[in-house]
């Protein structure tokens, strides 16, 4: 097992459910830090989780990176048996997370995508990146396969992922997630409430490094998911 410097990993459910409490009790000025950018980076990546989950039918972890790092925004885990592994292996991806709306200088998604996180002339991305394009309005999209023909052209080699909500009613707060590139997979539409409601995970898990391996879940570890983060400017 890779050495892990953060063990505490978060359920979906525990994100979303923090998620929501912050957005009650925080001011106004608190919403416009960063810091509570980041938890809404986390809050997104645990609804794309929601998604695969249902997809995969495998249960997904993830944690907030530092507050002083810049980049990934989200670390996601999985664990995964490997042929020939005795032991299953956790499985790290690194998750950034970019928004697209009305105010996006391009109308297109791909064009936007092309000069934010696909730029070949900013910062690369390995094969373990996944890009995560919230889609935060009511903007028409053209197809899964024409946009996976649009990012053709790019030299991004890991995953992109876009999110929306597909429903404006609150008692039935709907999702689609799709992935657009490298292939069109992963097409997933879900009622996040329905879903929560069936997770058997509610909490965090604990990664112990060992000879063997070893983990823990804690239904009850006192751990919030965004403590790495500060909500002042």
């Amino acid at each position: 097992m890779i050495f892990l410097e953060d063990k505490i990993w978060f359920s979906p459910l525990n994100v979303i459910h923090h998620f929501r409490e912050l957005e009650n009790k925080l001011s106004d000025k608190e919403k416009s830090s960063k810091g509570f950018r980041k938890a809404e980076e986390m809050y997104s990546v645990a609804l794309m989780l929601v998604g695969i989950i249902k997809s995969q039918n495998r249960e997904y972890w993830l944690q907030m990176v530092d507050d002083k790092s810049s980049s990934p925004d989200v670390k996601t885990g999985t664990y995964q048996q490997k042929e020939g592994a005795k032991i299953p292996d956790f499985t790290i991806q690194d998750v950034e997370v970019v928004d697209f709306d009305e105010n996006s200088p391009e109308k297109s998604l791909t064009d936007f995508l092309k000069r934010t996180k696909l730029s070949n002339t900013k910062k690369s991305y390995d094969s373990l990146t996944t890009i995560l394009c919230r889609v935060k309005s009511n903007i028409h999209l053209p197809s899964f396969n024409q946009m996976n023909q649009e990012l053709k052209s790019t030299t991004f080699t890991g995953l992109v992922m876009i999110l929306g909500r597909i429903s404006v009613d609150e008692e039935k707060p709907v999702y689609k997630i799709a992935q657009i590139h490298p292939t069109v997979d992963l097409i997933t539409k879900f009622n996040v409430l329905d879903e929560l409601l069936n997770k058997k995970y509610n909490g965090v898990l604990s990664l112990k490094r060992a000879t063997t391996f070893s983990t823990e879940y804690r239904a009850e570890e006192k751990h919030f998911p965004f403590e790495k983060i500060s909500f002042a400017d």
